[in-house]
């Protein structure tokens, strides 16, 4: 399958934390405010001069000094990040909001005040005590954090963090969103027009620069693909696990004649394109949205619900068999292989497991393991074939 020129566009701006689209909007004066996590709302960090760009470390191959302040026990996106701002690659960042969705990320956080890497009266670092459960306990305290954080963009930048400039910002994340779903749909045809790997690096390139940049290149290359012709392939995958904010592991995985049909892994689209109800409260709209649509497993009493959206996303997107990746020391992707995983290779769900390191590491590794998968779900298909 050719490549379509509309894709350079979002490949470049993969390539460095500061890309071309956020230098160009720093000089008109907006305000690049960094996050880590599904959990930290986009929308409230979208709103007026600020928008959001979610912590990635391209340019880091070493943790060498993160891993002096944290561990070598720790998982490698966690020290990479760290790394990077250790290295100054995030000097353009003007506030950061963690979401305290493990220890790890937690001490990240901690390190990064500890090292005053950024701290000056008009720079926000904040961290969101996001719930473990999802009881209606827990939404008043979340409000209640989403407020302070609200009151701090208000207070530290001069922004105008009204209901309704808050409502409005929830109104053009749902619109951003809808256009990327009218793309990602292209991956359930019988025969994809567009491949995991494309549909990785556009979905994460729009995580990493202001929205509004990005939706005429968005509907370019909408009106690309519908041209495009269509591709079958040996089988179709869904990739479930850790972060992963580097197509090339998709592309990677792609290599050995499959196609990755589903991103359900921290920094996938699934889920992720969702839409936030807009009429009410907004503070409570989004502190209900992010609890319920959550389908990190430190939802601990959601196991079975994660393992129930798993399957339907199987079927949604066609897809024949699962690989499950999970970063090194990573504690809740670690949990969910020995329990939610365990209940889908239970009914039969074609899966393989594979650990590796937020850098790309261990390739020829994985082609075999993948190659391996691939050639188990072709025999079981035949079989099921020949036993009709």
């Amino acid at each position: 399958m050719e490549k379509i020129k509309e894709l350079a566009f979002f490949e470049k701006l993969l390539n460095t934390p500061q890309n071309s689209l956020v230098d160009k909007a720093v000089k008109e004066g907006r305000i690049p405010i960094a996050y880590n996590c599904y959990t930290a709302p986009e929308a409230l960090l979208s709103v007026g001069k600020a928008f959001p760009v979610r912590l990635r470390a391209p340019q880091t191959t070493s943790t060498e000094l993160a891993t002096f302040y944290m561990s070598p026990f720790t998982c490698s996106y966690s020290r990479s990040i760290l790394e990077a701002a250790l290295d100054d690659q995030y000097e353009f960042i003007q506030g950061m909001v963690f979401a305290a969705c493990c220890v790890q990320i937690q001490r990240t956080a901690h390190n990064y005040k500890l090292q005053k890497l950024k701290g000056d009266e008009k720079f926000v670092h904040y961290l969101i005590d996001v719930p473990r459960k999802e009881f209606d306990a827990y939404v008043p305290a979340l409000v209640a954090d989403l407020k302070k954080l609200a009151g701090l963009m208000e207070t530290t930048y001069g922004l105008d963090m009204s209901e309704e400039n808050i409502r409005k910002a929830i109104h053009e994340q749902n619109e951003f969103n809808k256009l990327l779903k009218e793309i990602s749909d292209f991956r359930k045809l019988d025969k994809p027009k567009i491949t995991g790997s494309e549909w990785h690096m556009v979905y994460t390139a729009c995580k990493t620069a202001p929205k509004d940049m990005l939706v005429e290149p968005l509907k370019k290359l909408k009106t690309a693909l519908e041209k495009r012709e269509g591709f079958e392939a040996k089988a179709r995958l869904m990739v479930m696990g850790s972060i992963c904010d580097n197509p090339a592991y998709i592309e990677l995985i792609e290599s050995q004649g499959c196609l990755v049909v589903a991103d359900r892994f921290c920094y996938g689209s699934l889920p992720g394109m969702e839409m936030i109800p807009e009429e009410g409260d907004v503070f409570t709209n989004l502190a209900l949205f992010y609890l319920e649509s959550n389908e990190c497993p430190r939802m601990m009493e959601k196991m079975e619900f994660r393992a129930e959206r798993a399957e339907n996303y199987l079927e949604e997107y066609k897809a024949d068999g699962i690989i499950f990746e999970t970063l090194k020391f990573c504690d809740v992707w670690g949990y969910e292989k020995l329990k939610t995983l365990k209940i889908l290779e239970d009914k039969g769900i074609p899966c393989v497991r594979i650990e590796r390191e937020y850098a790309l590491s261990g390739e020829g590794q994985m082609k075999t393991r993948v190659q391996a998968f691939i050639e188990s779900i072709q025999n079981k298909q035949l079989t099921e074939k020949l036993a009709k």
